[in-house]
């Protein structure tokens, strides 16, 4: 058994007041098996789904805090074929701010590994927006996507370079700067023998 952990981040100042109200602006990620799993968007039509070291997301992010989730009985390899394959439905170009985002997948990644899901306030603000829609002004989120409307399964996953993120690769390459930041533990050896 492995314990899995939401770790939770601000990305907005404004949350030092909002979090005790119950909403705010966060990103989140989930530990396991010493590895932090999250998601972020891209233009491209390939798996948005990247790890990092724990309580080390990327970007201009505050570390808030770390929710015991529960534990796992799945081993390291097979929460990474997980990881993998929920990268086909998380693609970065299918990213939304209010309806596809990091929250969303780290609340499924959740309920994947334990059973539940992520705590409602980490995305109340996005819920509250989708219902409000119509009095946000369009230059601030992306439209919204009709409910009939599916990501696209399937494509393939690449890595890049994007301020010390690691996005997964079923090929298994893997940038030489993410070998650096992540611990090698955490590497898992794939079909091809080499390690993401």
């Amino acid at each position: 058994m492995a314990p899995v952990v939401l770790n939770i981040y601000d990305l907005a100042p404004q949350n030092s007041w909002t979090y005790w109200c119950g909403v705010g602006i966060f990103h989140s990620g989930v530990e396991v098996y010493g590895v932090e799993y999250a998601y972020g968007g891209h233009d491209y039509d390939y798996s948005g789904v990247f790890a990092t070291n724990p309580r080390d997301a990327p970007g201009q992010v505050v570390f808030r805090e770390s929710i015991p989730m529960g534990e796992t009985d799945l081993t390291q390899q097979e929460i990474h074929h997980l990881v993998q394959r929920m990268g086909n439905d998380y693609k970065g170009n299918n990213y939304h701010l209010l309806q596809r985002n990091c929250n969303h997948f780290a609340s499924d990644l959740c309920r994947q590994l334990v059973g539940k899901e992520a705590p409602n306030w980490i995305n109340r603000l996005a819920g509250i927006a989708v219902m409000l829609h119509c009095l946000i002004p369009t230059s601030w989120v992306p439209p919204l996507q009709t409910p009939s409307a599916a990501p696209v399964l399937g494509g393939t996953v690449v890595v890049t370079r994007d301020e010390d993120k690691s996005l997964l690769s079923p090929a298994g390459q893997r940038s030489d700067v993410y070998g650096e930041r992540l611990q090698p533990a955490a590497m898992l050896p794939t079909a091809s023998g080499t390690r993401i």
